[in-house]
């Protein structure tokens, strides 16, 4: 799936990861949340759907007692 098939809040959310690094820096869902203007469960909703339909774009992984997310 491409960005076309993505909602408005998933391009949000993508885009969001893409412009910062959060696999040197942790992730956090509530500044993410504040950052984008959106609700908590909405960036998780988001992450999940980003998870699943661009899983070759984004990688989420634990380190250092903290989630770490990429995408490209």
């Amino acid at each position: 799936m491409g960005l076309s098939g993505l909602t408005a809040a998933d391009k949000k959310v993508y885009e969001y990861l893409k412009a910062n690094d959060f696999v040197e820096k942790a992730w956090s869902t509530k500044k993410a949340a504040t950052a984008l203007k959106m609700k908590e469960n909405e960036v998780y909703d988001s992450l999940s759907n980003l998870a699943e339909y661009m899983r070759n774009n984004i990688h989420i992984h634990y380190r250092d007692g903290s989630i770490r997310i990429g995408a490209n």
